[in-house]
């Protein structure tokens, strides 16, 4: 073949690959998504994401496999998170946490705000003060009452430093004027097994954590730290009215994936998942926590409740001299 032949066919080919229609590329998702929890198995974090984990891989078409990455108060996991691919095969599951730590932690290995994506909000519920139900405290006024005679006598547990559980009591005791010993715990779980076997005489764990254990009677609620009364203890006040002025933290999950994810991914994911949620998917395993009610919000409405938490707890923080605590 001649130079002039062999241009005309390699010209002929070439012409003919851009004549073929592009190759198109596999729809999301199309392999197993990775689903990082950064708290321990047994969370309501946890909870919440096995049941995402079971009905979103069905309606996507690829399973979700959670992955537990427990440690320093969520950070380790969403650390993790962070670094993923915004490529929507690393999601993860947030709480509060996430932007409590930055308040909490001196140096933070990453932003709340910029270096994660908001998808939607999935439950949310308060804290609540309780007591091994040996306790002879049966009102919040009365272990205050009882702290105030006992000054460093009393232990307290939480999820962890910078935890939704260690930001509340010390919010109930700087307003109290009276002083109790942390001991931090892996997670919640733990948390409440210390207080079974009287290595701490209170807490305030996240309600749905605590409720199996009101229910077996083996501990009691005093307070909520919601705004009205939980419609699961209707009875239980909350903690404005045990112990004025009170206030109120309320904890929520939601579902996040790395910065710079795309938006179509974004609006995919968040329509699924509130399909879901409209379905009532969630609404069974909620109710049987008593504590956590199913959020919906889209990515710009949980976004703006990110940044307003953000704002919010900072300020109690400092407030309550919880700041910076921690390298």
């Amino acid at each position: 073949m001649n130079r002039r032949d062999w241009l005309a066919t390699a010209g002929a080919a070439a012409l003919g690959s851009l004549l073929l229609p592009a190759r198109a590329a596999a729809p999301y998702p199309s392999r197993p998504i990775r689903l990082i929890v950064p708290f321990i198995a047994g969370s309501t974090p946890d909870n919440v994401a096995r049941t995402l984990s079971a009905e979103l891989g069905n309606k996507l078409g690829q399973p979700l496999v959670v992955e537990n990455m427990p440690g320093a108060g969520g950070i380790i996991g969403a650390s993790a998170l962070r670094r993923a691919a915004p490529d929507g095969y690393t999601l993860g599951i947030l709480a509060n946490t996430h932007v409590i730590n930055v308040h909490m932690y001196r140096k933070m290995p990453y932003d709340p705000a910029r270096d994660f994506t908001p998808i939607t909000a999935l439950s949310g519920g308060p804290t609540a003060l309780v007591v091994p139900a040996s306790s002879p405290c049966k009102t919040a006024g009365e272990l205050v009452a009882a702290m105030k005679k006992a000054p460093g006598k009393f232990n307290y547990g939480s999820g962890g430093k910078g935890s939704i559980a260690h930001l509340a009591v010390e919010t109930m005791l700087h307003q109290a004027g009276c002083d109790a010993v942390h001991i931090p715990y892996k997670g919640a779980p733990e948390n409440i097994t210390a207080m079974l076997t009287g290595q701490t005489q209170f807490g305030m764990p996240v309600l749905g954590t605590a409720t199996q254990y009101v229910r077996n009677g083996q501990i009691r609620v005093l307070a909520v730290t919601a705004a009205a009364r939980s419609p699961f203890f209707p009875d239980v006040p909350t903690m404005a009215e045990a112990l004025p002025p009170g206030f109120v933290i309320d904890n929520w999950s939601g579902l996040f994936a790395p910065a710079n994810f795309p938006a179509e991914l974004t609006q995919k994911l968040h329509a699924a998942v509130s399909a879901l949620q409209t379905a009532g998917v969630f609404d069974a395993q909620l109710k049987a926590n008593a504590g956590e009610l199913r959020r919906s919000a889209s990515p710009a409405q949980f976004g703006t409740v990110v940044a307003a938490d953000n704002t919010r707890y900072g300020e109690l923080m400092k407030s309550i001299g919880m700041v910076g605590d921690l390298g």
